[in-house]
């Protein structure tokens, strides 16, 4: 909501800095986004009156004599389409800035020379939307009946000199969404009183009621008031009136339609204006839509109406979707005479979902949706009328109809003084709670303890006595609440051992060169259940927002393949990621809620580099990544397991469970073809990952100990051990013959190579090992070393039949 302080000035006295004032206000509750003050920046800008407009031959171009209150005229050179002699102009003088702080200086357009400029309300900083519509492609013409005069500061006619504050307004304070709810609330901070001006109409024309019915459902509109005025003449509105809606962000369009949005702006109650032609069956109808039917909104938006849309209809056609936009065959032109006002309170969750359904969220459906003011119905709709009387000439006819007229019982809350005080922590004497309610407007009665508050109708986020301990308590100021210590047990802040445990697993993570993603716990059912060796029963939302979003994961995988696509659509294909966070399921009856880590690897182990050392991730290559894992958090990898599985998403031949203590904790692998050829992202990419469940995991972790050593006082002796096996015999199986045989001073052992080709037999292998022998407390012989390597030799022969070479 944009409020002007100028307009918030015709309701209580204000003679604070607007910006401190704005600072005070968000302090208070409701938020100031920003002060606004059209004219900083421009400076230079006065009012001039064209004297004469003669067009330069062969161009768009004319010149123009333009009166600026000095002594002689200025010639300016123009190419405005809409440019005459006569007109009243905002002129920005040499020397001038305009908007974009673009600088105005004399020059010569065409050989004439042009001493100034003859401006658009966009080139002052005016939005396109608000400027009017006949005044979009060229200069901004003054109405004729505006007081003005040449060589007056342009500023204050067109509201530029105003202060407009953006209320960044939450839901439950509707109430400001219109100048007169803003000006209690203002009000109440500064301490002043505030003037509404009751409005008393009477009408000078002859009774309509007789010849127009009205139909309406209640439950549609509990609140349906119509009133007519005759013979209205369409023209601009007046200077004032369109300044005030451009600084509340609304483009002026007439003096009729005007009129009903100023009115939504000063007591929020929205209202429409019909052609009386729309309804020339003499009848009005409020009702739902039918299946089938359709209109054509003012916007030319062509929607099909739903069953569940409030519609006004002429009882056949659909002029208006209630609450939301009016229909184009019942728009205001310039050749109505008779217009037909609606002021009326409608079902906020039907216009809410009308509104998001069809894309058209409006002023008028986002304050039906929050709340209206029900006092304020008939208020505005007779305001509207005598406005049209004012500004258009109309004649306003004798009768109101009625045609839904509920009503809502005052809010009486009962409290005590001491519960406010208690639940704020303060002392406020029952005479500062009195004043307090004095400056919000409500009625307020103190017997001794106990509190009677009655709320106006324009609050009807007041029900409860908790809220008002919080109106007490933001007018009493939250600064001068003292601070106190809360009288509770002292607790001590720290990680428990379970969250310890997973901020070092990623860390580890981390460590690997993995970037960790954060995907959304709801997904769709399909994919809840893929990925998953055991799935159970899905834990299923109620009221999902669609149908991607209705079940809760029972994987990470799911969520980092989405991540893939969305990565891979963007070219990024070198993809390495992990998540840690829980997964959910329903089993036993119970909800159940499951720590898991997951990663994802796509592309090469390396970036591509000049050396084009390029090496695809396969699985060994994410099976290495997993144990290095499990081995720095703690995980005795003599008790890890794979074990070959079918599971539902991954591949059927490079998949894996993974088992500690014969126990299932996971799963590693490829996603399946069926899964990336699906997604045009993805387009077949080979995708390895692994999912490990942290809750069976985290009690078998023993804690690794790093402990620093220095450095060995005595060589240590390497050894190369290359031998030739048969091609089924696994590396595992020569590690183990060789640790078994290695003796206490065995330190390091790895691969150095592996061979298969010519020279040997197919279905042998050769593999080479580099040994590492080190003896900490003296120097280790060679005699040592020889006898081990001798016991390792024969073993392998004597157990793999290995061939030594």
């Amino acid at each position: 909501m944009l409020v002007s302080y100028n307009w918030l000035q015709d309701f209580l006295k204000l003679d604070q800095d607007p910006k401190q004032l704005g600072e005070k206000i968000t302090r208070t509750g409701v938020e100031v986004a920003e002060v606004k003050h059209p004219q900083e920046g421009l400076k230079k800008l006065v009012i001039g009156h064209i004297i004469d407009c003669t067009p330069i031959e062969g161009t768009h171009l004319n010149i123009t004599h333009v009166d600026v209150g000095e002594d002689e005229p200025h010639q300016i050179v123009c190419g405005a389409p809409n440019v005459a002699a006569g007109e009243n102009v905002v002129v920005a003088l040499p020397g001038a800035r305009i908007a974009d702080n673009v600088k105005i200086k004399k020059g010569k357009m065409r050989g004439y020379e042009s001493n100034g400029m003859i401006c658009g309300l966009q080139e002052i900083g005016f939005a396109d939307n608000l400027v009017p519509e006949k005044y979009t492609d060229g200069i901004y013409v003054f109405p004729e009946d505006a007081d003005i005069k040449p060589g007056q500061d342009a500023y204050e006619p067109l509201g530029m000199d105003d202060y407009i504050f953006d209320f960044d307004i939450t839901p439950n304070r509707a109430d400001t969404l219109s100048m007169e709810g803003s000006a209690y609330e203002v009000g109440a901070i500064v301490d002043e009183p505030v003037k509404v001006e009751d409005v008393t109409l009477k009408a000078d024309g002859p009774d309509w009621t007789n010849d127009f019915v009205a139909q309406v459902d209640p439950k549609l509109a509990p609140k349906f008031y119509l009133r007519k005025v005759t013979g209205v003449k369409i023209a601009d509105s007046p200077l004032w009136m369109q300044k005030r809606l451009w600084n509340a962000g609304i483009r002026p369009i007439n003096n009729v339609v005007d009129v009903t949005n100023y009115i939504m702006l000063l007591t929020g109650q929205p209202m429409h204006t019909y052609d009386a032609r729309a309804f020339e069956s003499g009848k009005l109808v409020v009702r739902q839509a039918n299946k089938g039917e359709k209109l054509v909104l003012l916007n030319n938006k062509d929607v099909d109406l739903d069953p569940n849309d409030i519609v006004i209809t002429d009882g056949d056609r659909v002029v208006m979707m209630a609450g939301v936009m009016g229909g184009l065959n019942s728009e205001i032109e310039d050749d109505t005479t008779d217009v037909i006002l609606e002021s009326a309170i409608f079902d906020p969750t039907l216009i809410r979902k009308a509104a998001l359904r069809h894309a058209n969220r409006t002023e008028a459906s986002s304050r039906y949706e929050k709340g209206v003011n029900w006092d304020a119905t008939m208020r505005a709709l007779d305001m509207a009328a005598l406005l049209l009387r004012n500004n258009a000439q109309g004649t306003v006819a004798e009768g109101v109809i009625k045609a839904a007229d509920e009503s809502r019982e005052p809010v009486v809350i009962k409290t005590t003084a001491s519960y406010i005080n208690k639940a704020l922590g303060t002392t406020i004497s029952g005479d500062e709670m009195l004043h307090i309610f004095d400056q919000l407007n409500f009625k307020a009665e103190l017997d001794g303890d106990d509190l009677t508050v009655n709320v106006p109708a324009r609050r009807w986020d007041i029900a409860i006595p908790a809220d008002l301990v919080e109106e007490v308590g933001r007018l009493y100021g939250y600064d001068n609440i003292e601070s106190t210590q809360p009288v509770l047990a002292e607790t001590h802040g720290g990680y428990s051992k379970e969250e310890t445990v997973l901020r070092r697993i990623k860390k580890v993570a981390q460590g690997q060169g993995l970037l960790e993603a954060i995907s959304y716990s709801l997904t769709s059912p399909d994919k809840a259940l893929a990925f998953t060796k055991d799935p159970k029963e899905v834990v299923a939302v109620q009221m999902p927002l669609n149908s991607s979003r209705s079940t809760l994961r029972q994987n990470l995988l799911t969520g980092l393949v989405d991540a893939a696509s969305y990565n891979m659509a963007r070219k990024q294909d070198q993809l390495a990621l992990y998540e840690q966070g829980r997964v959910y399921d329903h089993e036993g009856g119970t909800y159940n809620e499951h720590e898991h880590l997951a990663a994802l690897y796509s592309g090469n182990t390396y970036f591509a580099n000049w050396q084009h050392e390029d090496e695809k991730i396969d699985f060994y290559y994410v099976k290495g990544q997993l144990t290095n894992l499990l081995l720095a958090i703690g995980i005795d990898l003599n008790e890890v397991e794979y074990k070959a599985e079918i599971v539902a998403g991954l591949h059927p031949t490079r998949t894996a469970g993974i088992y500690i203590k014969g126990k299932y904790v996971g799963l590693i692998g490829m996603i399946a073809h069926t899964v990336t050829m699906a997604d045009k992202a993805l387009n077949g990419a080979e995708i390895y990952g692994y999912e490990l469940n942290l809750d069976e995991i985290i009690p078998m972790i023993i804690a690794p100990k790093t402990v620093s050593t220095p450095a060995p006082k005595f060589p240590a002796i390497e050894r190369d051990l290359s031998i030739l096996v048969k091609e089924d015999v696994t590396n595992q199986e020569i590690e183990d013959v060789i640790k078994a045989n290695g003796g206490k001073y065995l330190r390091n052992l790895r691969v150095i190579d592996v061979y298969q080709g010519t020279h040997i037999d197919d279905d042998k292998k050769s593999l080479a090992y580099n040994l590492t022998f080190l003896n900490e407390k003296d120097t280790l012989t060679d005699e040592v070393v020889t006898k081990a390597m001798n016991a390792i030799m024969a073993d392998l022969e004597d157990k793999l039949s290995a061939k030594i070479r």
